[in-house]
């Protein structure tokens, strides 16, 4: 029976027994998963840079590089370290359980394999991951929001400033200057930057995207829930505002 919490869910299954493989692969493909096969720790690991599953069972014994061996690589790889390994033995002792959570297991599953309680126990495993991550995302939005609003704060009085003296100056200034095309351009960043500061103060959302050297930054214009079209960007107004009718600030288009 397939759940819908396993659809679109990539395990990788790691066993040197072929018979154990196919065995997990039919109760996993019934289940609703994606399943990928691996003989040993070596193979475990390119497999998993390659196929990024989002759950690994892996037997503890297996010539050429064991289960424990692999799992403490794959855990202190910066890319593979959140992927949950379930580990698969034969004989689930005190020392070898020991063992395997300490060097990053999440759960094991003995063997001979019983499908309910395998099941189990990555419906399991894979629940409390997107909790987590649900719970680290909510964690970083906060103190997102908490910066985004000291940004704003400290930066508003002194944008304000800025465009207020920049339109005295401008109502002094001779558009027959050559200057004059250079005073227009400082008043479309200070724009800009007043679009930046409206994208800040309605960040709802925690997304990043690829920057420099693997770095992740904050993407503000998908977090923020703030829209433009036409140079406008809506203000977060009253009851009695919104009533009144659909005033809003206008924003100078600014170029790119």
């Amino acid at each position: 029976m397939k759940h819908t919490d396993s659809l679109g869910k990539t395990i990788l299954v790691v066993d040197d027994d072929p018979a154990t493989i196919k065995i997990m692969t039919a109760i996993l493909g019934k289940g609703g998963y994606r399943v990928f096969s691996a003989r040993d720790g070596s193979e475990c690991i390119e497999m998993t840079k390659d196929v990024k599953p989002d759950l690994v069972i892996l037997d503890i014994d297996m010539p050429k590089m064991n289960g424990i061996e692999a799992c403490t690589i794959l855990k202190n790889d910066p890319n593979t370290k959140d992927i949950p390994i379930i580990f698969l033995t034969g004989l689930p002792g005190d020392d070898t359980l020991k063992v395997a959570f300490d060097c990053g297991g999440t759960d094991y599953v003995r063997k001979p394999i019983n499908r309910v309680e395998l099941l189990s126990r990555i419906k399991s495993v894979l629940t409390n991951q997107r909790l987590n991550k649900i719970r680290l995302e909510k964690e970083k939005l906060i103190g997102i929001l908490e910066m985004a609003g000291a940004v704003c704060h400290e930066l508003n009085q002194p944008l304000q400033s800025i465009s207020i003296i920049f339109e005295i100056i401008m109502e002094d200034l001779s558009t027959n200057t050559g200057i004059h095309k250079y005073v227009d351009e400082i008043k479309q960043e200070i724009d800009r930057m007043g679009i930046m500061m409206k994208k800040l103060m309605h960040i709802t959302k925690y997304e990043t995207r690829e920057y420099i050297r693997g770095q992740k930054i904050i993407d503000i214009d998908k977090a923020s829930s703030a829209f433009i079209y036409d140079g406008h960007i809506p203000e977060r107004r009253s009851g009695d505002e919104r009533r009144g009718g659909r005033d809003r600030r206008r924003i100078p288009r600014t170029s790119a």
